[in-house]
């Protein structure tokens, strides 16, 4: 017997002592519990109720016997009975509280409780330490002695999760953490997180449509949990819907610069970089959207990086050259001159950040590349054979 439950049983008799109403069968019940003889007191019990089936002391002390063995059980790594034992505990105590509510309310809550934190802080350490078939086994006797609260359920969800994870997203894993979700989401079905949780599993197991669906839905009430924004943009790559990710790295990059949480803003950059690439792409052309991107996350770097500013080149570049495409195509004069003008700004954007990018970064040929197109494209001859030819001789000292 474990001290924590002598303390709960020595408290028991007290105050079981002063209300002087047990039968002769569960006094001696109770001397065989502290003598811990556990099967001898569950079949005094027993005998007792055949007697008399109503006898709410007597339910409760069957919960003392079962819990107490079900300690036993674990010492002898025998989960498995430690479990039926703990399913009768909470059977029995529950009959308790409810012949007599008064007295055993909290006396049952307090045993049932007291069976679960201890197998869950169990649950827990074994998790903690890595020795996850341990750690399920606890979850699960957690879930027996209490299976009013989910918590250890959901625990093991989560556990399952991270198990797959480390192992290739493995189908079967995945599939009993699914399970276990579905376990928690029948109760609580609007718990937001597991729903979150379930949306992951899915898209991992390659159930996408309904993995969005989910997604939409949650968005809905919890548009402004970087999490779950990050969770969809990740999804959406997989997809490759490589706009949507984009928009909804820009919700997080957003979030983050507003947030009191300085720790995050390290990602900022980051983020409106990918965005801005993708939103740059030639299936998207969201030219301007990407270039406000580029500008933002230039304006995070104490010194201009080489990555941004290419991608802030290239962009007005690629900008230029779909604008001088639409000029080409266009047949009224006014708009062909507006769409004529446009793309000469961008090539002369395009001039000022290549300018910039080489003096930074001086090794970097394809700075070199995408300054001669530039300037190509606005008649500077001269310049642009100047950068091609350096273009040229960095490409040849790095073969």
């Amino acid at each position: 017997m474990t001290k924590a439950r002598f303390i709960l049983l020595v408290s028991s008799l007290a105050s079981l002592a002063i209300a002087g109403c047990r039968s002769a069968h569960t006094t001696s019940a109770i001397l065989y519990i502290k003598e811990q003889r556990y099967d001898k007191a569950i079949n005094v019990l027993h005998e007792g109720l055949s007697y008399n089936p109503d006898e709410p002391d007597a339910y409760y002390w069957l919960g003392e016997a079962h819990s107490s063995q079900a300690e036993v059980d674990i010492q002898d790594d025998n989960f498995l009975e430690a479990q039926k034992n703990y399913e009768l505990a909470y059977k029995y105590y529950k009959k308790a509280e409810e012949l007599d509510p008064a007295k055993f309310t909290e006396q049952s809550n307090l045993a049932m409780q007291h069976n679960y934190t201890l197998r869950k802080n169990d649950a827990s350490r074994e998790y903690r330490d890595g020795y996850y078939e341990q750690a399920e086994g606890y979850f699960r006797l957690a879930y027996a002695a209490l299976p009013d609260s989910l918590s250890s359920i959901k625990s093991l969800a989560r556990m399952k999760i991270k198990m797959a994870s480390e192992n290739n997203n493995d189908p079967a894993t995945l599939e009993e953490a699914l399970d276990l979700l579905n376990q928690v989401l029948a109760v609580h079905p609007d718990a937001y997180e597991l729903n979150a949780d379930k949306a992951s599993v899915l898209a991992s197991l390659g159930r996408v449509s309904e993995a969005n669906a989910i997604y939409d839905e949650l968005i809905k009430d919890h548009g402004d949990d970087p999490a779950l924004l990050i969770d969809i943009a990740n999804l959406a790559i997989d997809q490759g819907q490589t706009e949507r990710a984009a928009d909804l790295f820009v919700r997080v990059a957003n979030i983050y610069e507003n947030d009191s949480d300085t720790e995050n803003d390290a990602q900022i950059k980051d983020l409106l970089l990918k965005a801005g690439t993708w939103l740059a792409a030639d299936d998207v052309r969201r030219y301007d959207d990407a270039l406000e991107l580029f500008d933002r996350a230039l304006g995070l770097e104490v010194v201009p990086e080489q990555d941004t500013q290419f991608e802030y080149l290239r962009t007005f570049y690629n900008y230029g050259s779909w604008l001088k495409q639409q000029a080409d195509q266009e047949t009224d004069p006014g708009r062909k001159a507006e769409l004529v003008a446009k793309a000469k700004e961008k090539f002369s954007r395009g001039v000022e950040v290549g300018n910039a990018l080489v003096q930074y970064y001086p090794d970097y040929p394809y700075g070199y590349y995408y300054l001669f197109l530039c300037q190509e494209e606005l008649g500077d001859s001269a310049a642009a054979q100047q950068n091609f030819n350096k273009f040229r001789e960095l490409q040849n000292l790095g073969e």
